[in-house]
């Protein structure tokens, strides 16, 4: 299985707080949790890999709740890569 590897994040004062990450995340996700298109997965992915930053540890929660996620969308991201160019911009 293809993994990707989370790039190192710098502390950026203009991000959003850990909870605006979370809700956009989780909106992403329940808008296509099924099905997500290859761009929703990548987008979620990204919003997943930024709420795994260490500016967002306040919690274990959050902490525990990103890898998570990271792992998940991850995993669907790289089905649609492995699916081929024809599904991976449908």
């Amino acid at each position: 299985m293809q993994t990707m590897t989370m790039p190192a994040m710098r502390y950026d004062p203009s991000l959003p707080d850990a909870e605006s990450v979370m809700a956009s995340l989780l909106y992403v996700a329940t808008l296509y949790i099924k099905k997500p298109t290859y761009d929703l997965a990548k987008q979620a992915l990204r919003l997943a890999e930024t709420l795994a930053a260490p500016e967002y540890a306040d919690s274990d929660l959050i902490c525990h709740v990103s890898r998570r996620m990271c792992v998940h969308w991850t995993l669907l991201v790289n089905e649609h890569e492995q699916a081929g160019p024809a599904l991976a911009t449908s």
